[in-house]
């Protein structure tokens, strides 16, 4: 009897012992750490989706980290020991893109992870993208290599308007192909190699000064027009691989005659012609003679910034003028170039000790370029829109020319924090101001910027990955850094920070274009669907919205 006590005894110790060596071996999970499953889906058809790269980046990294993982071949994942926050969730498959319940664009999706939480069966979609190819050829069908092939995707509201997203360049067989495109409408224009005949000023007497017709190949948009009003977009489904062909045929260019002056001695000045399209940026040069007359030859009809520079870094020359061309050459151009000056200016924050400073970038961008929506003219080569300021706040923007402009500052550590005001001299120019020459700008930050949290309900429901915008009034409405944005997560629930003292309209959207809410078309449609707020210096509110109706002209 006293032996088989024994014996069970030792076999309990021997249990025991097992059970604590495989607890020790078992990793520590921490007490609050939190877990997510779930499932990734292709669609249409919710098939299993493998080798998904999923990563969980924190919102606020000094609190909580990043984590990867892929989805297995049944399309599930699960990652373990989350630590408490608020992450952003990307999705990554080659020839796919994330979309909601609702078959619309995400970048990414908002998770709100609590203490311990255990997130199960989350479904997260993604739609396979679509593929452009095709070939160009000439009037008789042979190939036309090393042609330019640009594609923009449709602006949400905007009939011939569309965000270039790059291109290539066509093959020795005149081939192209683009793939990677989320279902929507595209413009496809081609523009050909650059003719460097062009370039060259022809010495007087020569044939090439006859008035005769100039004929050559043009930028070209789908689907088959030289006028980029006159272009149409083409619609892609998802997975689908749409040939698009192109014809290009010689059409009638003009000229722009001109003259540079006011040019130093031994400085060989350069003109240069620009010109914005549907999805394009053609760009045209000229040498320019002893005399400083120039000829621009192979021009299209459109609108056109004209440039004329001359001289090295430090003692450059400037000028521009806009000019039409439109059935006819353009004679008696004049440009007069002048020095670029420099912005001088200075960082502080109110109210606060000097600082190292270095971590902020300060920005200085054309009105003119927000609204025609071009590429920057306003900083002449080997200078930039761009400063960074040193440590104790001061900065310079170099190779400015006259116009008008908006100062903002990048960087930085504190989500709340602001511009609070910009000075030109003694002028207020927070909304904006006008230089014709060397200034002083000061810049005032401030830590206490407005917090606004809420959220998106619609039927009693909560609104995930919803787009909560708080947009400011009209005067600051060309300064994207006074718009509060921020996106709901999978409670609904949304935080703003930073927004600067002033008064605002907020609105919630589901499945609107990105950025569509910069676009004042689109913020009239919307006046009467936003909620008036308030905004003082260090307050922090709370409201509940409603998503507004968004016609399908905007998604």
């Amino acid at each position: 009897m006293i032996g088989a006590m024994k014996r069970s005894l030792s076999f309990v110790f021997c249990l025991l012992s097992l059970l604590s060596l495989t607890r020790a071996q078992e990793p520590n999970r921490p007490a609050n750490a939190a877990s997510i499953a779930g499932t990734i889906v292709k669609e249409p058809g919710s098939q299993p989706l493998k080798k998904v790269l999923l990563q969980l980046i924190a919102e606020d990294q000094a609190k909580a980290g990043n984590y990867t993982t892929t989805t297995a071949p049944d399309g599930r994942f699960n990652i373990e020991n989350v630590q408490p926050g608020r992450y952003r969730l990307f999705l990554e498959r080659t020839g796919f893109i994330q979309i909601n319940e609702r078959n619309h664009r995400i970048e990414t999706s908002v998770l709100d992870v609590r203490a311990g939480q255990e997130m199960k069966d989350l479904l997260l979609r993604m739609l396979p993208m679509a593929v452009i190819t095709g070939r160009v050829v000439d009037e008789d069908g042979d190939p036309l290599p090393n042609f330019g092939v640009s594609l923009g995707r449709k602006k949400p509201g905007k009939a011939t308007d569309a965000e270039a997203l790059g291109g290539e360049r066509t093959n020795d067989l005149g081939e192209y192909r683009i793939s990677g495109l989320f279902p929507g409408q595209y413009f496809i224009s081609i523009a050909p190699a650059p003719d460097f005949a062009n370039l060259g000023h022809p010495a007087k007497g020569s044939p090439d000064l006859e008035s005769k017709p100039d004929t050559s190949y043009l930028t070209t948009y789908y689907p088959g027009t030289t006028d980029a009003t006159q272009a149409s977009a083409i619609t892609l489904r998802a997975g689908d691989e749409m040939p698009v062909n192109f014809t290009i045929v010689p059409a009638r260019t003009y000229r722009i005659r001109g003259i540079v002056t006011g040019i130093p001695a031994r400085q060989k000045p350069m003109v240069q012609l620009i010109s914005r399209g549907v999805n394009t940026l053609t760009m045209n040069a000229a040498d320019v003679a002893e005399d400083g007359q120039f000829e621009m030859r192979g021009v299209a009809p459109g609108s056109y910034w004209i440039t004329a520079y001359s001289g090295s870094e430090g003692e450059l020359l400037t000028a521009r003028l806009n000019i039409a061309v439109v059935a006819a050459d353009v004679e008696g151009v004049k440009l007069v170039p002048v020095r670029p000056f420099t912005l001088s200016g200075h960082l502080r924050f109110e109210g606060q000790p000097l600082a190292d400073l270095t971590p902020y970038t300060v920005y200085l961008q054309s009105v003119d370029d927000i609204e025609t929506g071009g590429m920057s003219m306003t900083f002449v080569p080997g200078s930039g829109p761009v400063a960074r300021v040193d440590r104790f706040g001061s900065f310079q923007w170099t190779g400015v020319i006259p116009g008008r402009y908006i100062a903002q500052v990048n960087g930085g550590e504190g989500k709340d924090g602001f511009l609070k005001s910009v000075a030109l001299g003694s002028v207020d120019a927070s909304a904006g101001f006008k230089v014709a020459g060397p200034a002083s700008v000061e810049l005032v930050m401030n830590s206490k910027g407005g917090v606004l949290e809420g959220a998106v309900i619609d039927q009693d429901q909560p609104v995930a990955n919803a787009s909560v915008v708080a947009v400011p009034e009209e005067k600051y409405q060309k300064i994207r850094q006074r718009f509060g944005v921020g996106t709901t997560d999978q409670n609904g629930h949304f935080v703003i920070h930073g927004l600067a003292p002033g008064s605002y309209t907020v609105f919630a959207w589901q499945d609107l274009e990105d950025g569509a809410y910069y676009d004042a078309e689109f913020l009239k449609s919307q006046e009467s669907n936003g909620t008036a707020l308030k905004v003082e210096e260090g307050s922090r509110q709370k409201i509940e919205l409603k998503p507004a109706p968004v016609s399908e002209d905007w998604q």
